[in-house]
């Protein structure tokens, strides 16, 4: 994969952590994390299919939160120079949205937002 593709997997793997907080990711909810991320990213000039990336996540094994979130946040460090202040926005607005899907917000589904929030914007200087 190549680095703009990397940070939408890595978007991914941060929708999949921010949803898994709360305890587990049903069906249902990996149909709202979908929907959720290509609707947050409909306007992103990409060519690639961020469909079949985010399909692929969460086609994976249960990965425990932590492990994904780290994973995510090592991607989009790694890959930063590919992510725009947009980006980032709508990317907070992706972790947010995954994060009220449920009907809930719970203290884990807060805490890890706010987590990703400040490590993501501190990557562009927001």
């Amino acid at each position: 994969m190549e680095g703009l593709q990397n940070v939408y997997y890595a978007l991914g793997e941060m929708a999949y952590a921010v949803a898994k907080s709360d305890g587990s990711v049903n069906a249902e909810e990996r149909k709202k994390i979908h929907d959720i991320v290509m609707q947050e990213t409909a306007g992103h000039n990409v060519d690639f299919d961020v469909a079949e990336i985010i399909f692929h996540i969460l086609k994976k094994d249960d990965i425990d939160t932590k492990t994904t979130y780290d994973w995510a946040m090592n991607e989009f460090r790694k890959n930063k120079e590919f992510l725009t202040r947009d980006m980032v926005i709508d990317f907070i607005a992706v972790a947010e949205k995954v994060a009220v899907a449920s009907n809930s917000y719970t203290r884990n589904e807060k805490s890890i937002v706010n987590q990703f929030r400040k490590e993501i914007s501190e990557l562009v200087g927001l």
